[in-house]
């Protein structure tokens, strides 16, 4: 049974040799994250530099660059321009008809997000007059597959957004900080019962707006510890996994918005065929979402 963990890790893009984001996934590739020539292979699987700016002027945005992810449509040509942070009605709409999640739902595929909810985070949300969730959760809801709280989190079966639970900790909620190698083993016990399961990381934007680099540098271990515990437990040949982002901004901290760069595209896969077609067919942010739907039989 083929399966995929997708990774999406908002505003990291390749930058110069010295960028605060280059040690990124190094521990399981080998690589540093900068910008050269591409494809890389390693020997689990292979980089790619992908195009976010999608032949649209301007600075590429989250609410575009994801939602182009997450429909396989050029979102930023679709409306026109590069759209940022939450999506317009527009782009609720092809959401809801295009969603990656349910279109493989729709193919047979079982599908769940990782991410671990409040009940206040849609209460809070659902009150505006605009819309004010992200690409992510409404990317799961056109599936129909149910969210995950803090219930599934006592299971051993949620990881929340910044993977250690430090930040809703900060936000009053009596949870314990945990590792990132026991958020990974959260994400492997969902991994265990699903065919596709997505997780979205942004603290790596957060820190590249406010330009703070030691809170990066905290970042980038995280993330690291995470995907090489997650790595490791993986065992199947068949079992893949994909790390991509929306945009550029925290690798270049001489700057607190987002860049034109391009942002990295990884397979993890002890499939050199997999890897292969991943590095033929993954060349911007709209083809992540055939590639995906391609991927299983």
């Amino acid at each position: 049974m083929k399966k995929l963990f997708l990774f999406f890790i908002d505003g990291i893009g390749l930058c110069s040799k010295d960028s605060p984001i280059s040690g990124l996934f190094t521990g399981i590739t080998g690589k540093r994250l900068f910008a050269g020539s591409y494809p890389l292979f390693f020997d689990s699987g292979v980089i790619c530099s992908v195009d976010a700016i999608l032949n649209v002027p301007g600075i590429p945005q989250s609410a575009t660059g994801q939602a182009t992810i997450f429909t396989g449509i050029n979102a930023s040509a679709y409306l026109g321009y590069h759209l940022t942070a939450f999506p317009n009605q527009k782009l609720v709409e092809l959401i809801e008809e295009r969603s990656l999640m349910k279109t493989l739902s729709e193919n047979g595929v079982t599908v769940t997000s990782a991410n671990m909810y409040s009940k206040e985070f849609f209460q809070k949300r659902g009150s505006r007059r605009r819309n004010a969730f992200p690409v992510s959760t409404l990317t799961i809801k056109a599936s129909g597959a149910p969210y995950r709280y803090y219930s599934d989190y006592e299971k051993g079966c949620a990881v929340f957004a910044d993977i250690t639970n430090r930040l809703i900790r900060e936000r009053g909620y009596e949870i314990d900080e945990i590792s990132p190698e026991t958020a990974a083993r959260n994400l492997l016990n969902i991994l265990k019962n699903n065919q596709f399961v997505f997780f979205e990381y942004f603290m790596t934007d957060v820190y590249g707006h406010k330009r703070n680099r030691g809170a990066l540098k905290e970042s980038i271990d995280i993330i690291n510890r995470f995907t090489e515990t997650i790595w490791a437990g993986i065992n199947e040949k068949d079992t893949a996994v994909l790390i991509i982002s929306d945009h550029g901004n925290s690798e270049d901290l001489t700057t607190g918005n987002h860049t034109f760069n391009n942002v990295p595209g990884i397979l993890l896969t002890k499939n050199r065929a997999a890897a292969e077609t991943f590095a033929n067919s993954v060349h911007s942010l709209m083809d992540v979402y055939p590639w995906v739907v391609n991927y299983y039989p």
